[in-house]
């Protein structure tokens, strides 16, 4: 479950750190608007669940979303996936009898592929994204591997690559019943990020319904799609064993979140409720890594200062948000980019959250050209401004 607002913070990534330096310049980021006040957890009849952010890596709900579960037909993101990256669009896949066999299978999604029938594989690969047919998985697996057996090695092999260590494919549809056959919901959230990746996937399973001239019209079994705000994809899933599954994407402002619910009453409803919650109780604190922050001034030049390793954080919505550059007075120079110029340390509520190097986005040379008067004057301006770096001071960030 996830934890209450006071401690979502600290379940992100990279907290804890503190400030090595003694100079403060306080930095205001935001100051937020308050949530609606319910911030519980919405109810789902789902068995395991996860509402993710990939962004900052946090799980905004966890409901047992390790524990690997029957995945159904979310198993065809990894037969897409594996075919985007293998093959080209217009690269032909003959239908064998096995594949068109598959698609005869009572109750089944089909494709409705005929034995000895030549498709382009882009065909395949929408046909089964949105219409999720069996029929189709095989003839992909069957094309690229020689056989699905291979395949499903294939795909194993792809999810060891991607770090997915509760994943376990039997088959390249999802349609078998052995157990085994199994991810967890935090699997599939991230192995539906690397699918979202490749644009031709995000397209297709972002099209509510595709006008064949082969397959006939593919509708989108993803209900969410044209019907809840920003959504975006991703697959369906139901069997039996399974019960109903669904991976959903949806963006608003800029966020994506991933829902997963597997072994659901009502994937759908679930899913919304998961995306609704993340999206009206939590925002997202962003600091790229080439955005100014705020610069660093010598009597001659000035370079801008940016977060070494940028900053993501998923945060209560009303949390009062503020930070604090502490800045190295005396930075000697020459120096390159990159140099470190001190930290930023931001603060949640009054507490620590992260800390992060603020270096140097250009060079700076050795200054000095000047002599004489000159040479005394830019001195005593550089002392000036080392004085000037012990108060706090500013800053407006987007």
């Amino acid at each position: 479950m996830a934890p209450p607002p006071a401690a979502l913070a600290t379940t992100a990534r990279g907290r804890g750190l503190r400030p090595a330096g003694a100079v403060a310049l306080l930095v205001v980021l935001a100051v937020l608007s308050a949530a609606p006040p319910a911030w519980a957890e919405p109810a789902v009849t789902a068995e395991g669940a996860v509402l993710w952010e990939p962004a900052s890596d946090a799980r905004i709900v966890d409901v047992d979303a390790d524990t690997a579960r029957p995945m159904a037909s979310t198993t065809k993101i990894m037969t897409a996936l594996l075919a985007l990256e293998e093959a080209d669009p217009d690269e032909l896949v003959t239908v064998s009898a096995n594949a068109a066999a598959i698609g005869r299978t009572p109750g089944a999604a089909t494709l409705r592929l005929e034995e000895g029938q030549e498709l382009a594989m882009e065909r395949l690969v929408a046909g089964i994204l949105l219409e999720s047919g069996n029929d189709g998985a095989v003839a992909i697996a069957e094309h690229l591997a020689g056989s699905e057996e291979v395949f499903v090695e294939r795909m194993n092999a792809r999810a060891v690559e991607a770090g997915l260590a509760a994943t376990d494919f039997r088959d390249s549809s999802g349609l078998n019943t052995d157990p085994a056959h199994a991810a967890s919901p935090a699997d599939l959230a991230e192995l539906g990020a690397v699918a979202m990746a490749d644009a031709t996937f995000a397209e297709l399973v972002g099209r509510t319904s595709i006008d064949d001239p082969v397959l006939g019209r593919l509708d989108n079994r993803n209900e969410l799609l044209g019907t809840y705000e920003g959504a975006t994809g991703v697959k369906t899933g139901f069997t039996s064993l399974a019960g109903f599954c669904l991976v959903a994407s949806a963006e608003r402002d800029g966020r994506t979140l991933f829902a997963v619910v597997l072994g659901s009453d009502d994937s759908f409803a679930d899913s919304a409720a998961l995306l609704d919650h993340g999206f009206d109780t939590t925002r997202l604190l962003r600091v790229e890594d080439d955005v100014s922050l705020l610069r660093y001034r010598w009597a001659d030049t000035e370079v801008p200062l940016v977060l070494a390793d940028g900053l993501a954080e998923t945060l209560p919505a009303e949390a009062e948000i503020t930070a604090e550059a502490t800045l190295d007075p005396t930075l000697e120079r020459p120096a390159p980019a990159g140099a470190s110029a001190g930290e930023l340390v931001v603060t949640v509520d009054g507490e620590d959250l992260d800390a992060g190097a603020l270096h140097l986005a250009a060079p700076v040379d050795a200054g000095g050209g000047t002599n004489g008067a000159g040479a005394v004057g830019a001195a005593v301006a550089d002392g000036l401004r080392a004085l000037a770096r012990l108060a706090p001071a500013e800053v407006e960030v987007d």
